[in-house]
């Protein structure tokens, strides 16, 4: 097998120090254990950014922030929809799980996908928090602003996602078997 590159790799031991369980995908053994450890991972990270965004739209709620409302709603359905897809992802007839055979070089594109969405949702924390004080100090101005920035991070978390439910999904017709 060739060596991962080198963004390749260091999005893999990246990957690793964040997410506990997770393994490798190149040996066998380790790969749906990966896939589960990526799938609670990125579940429980989207759950508790969901969970600080009701906190926000409690506390809107009580401070009848009224212009508020319909951007904590749409935040909170976002995240629950990409929390679903998340779960509920399937790749059908897909040999990716249980292949011997795995290139790295395919592998490099998964690393960098995993790597991609780790890192917007890192940024999600901090762009909940930046709505957290704008709806403590009054600044409402900011709430559609920092609404769209968490919608557009959840489109691009989603595209990555579905790019790698893609490539897993067409590893047999890849030729990679």
């Amino acid at each position: 097998m060739s060596k991962l590159d080198p963004e390749s790799s260091e999005a893999r031991k990246s990957i690793a120090k964040e997410i506990p369980d997770y393994g490798k995908y190149e040996k066998l053994t380790d790969r749906k254990s990966t896939e589960d450890a990526v799938r609670h991972y990125l579940e429980s990270r989207l759950s508790t950014c969901s969970d600080d965004i009701k906190k926000i739209q409690e506390a809107a709620l009580m401070s009848q922030m009224i212009t508020t409302w319909s951007d904590l709603d749409r935040l909170v359905s976002s995240f629950s929809d990409l929390r679903y897809l998340i779960r509920m992802t399937e790749y059908g007839i897909s040999t990716f799980f249980d292949s011997d055979v795995i290139k790295e070089f395919d592998l490099s594109y998964l690393y960098t996908l995993e790597k991609t969405i780790l890192d917007i949702i890192s940024r999600l924390d901090d762009k909940i928090a930046r709505f957290d004080d704008a709806i403590e100090s009054g600044m409402l101005s900011d709430s559609s602003r920092l609404t769209n920035e968490i919608l557009d991070d959840l489109s691009a978390i989603r595209d990555a996602w579905e790019e790698r439910k893609k490539l897993i999904s067409d590893f047999q017709k890849l030729g990679l078997v």
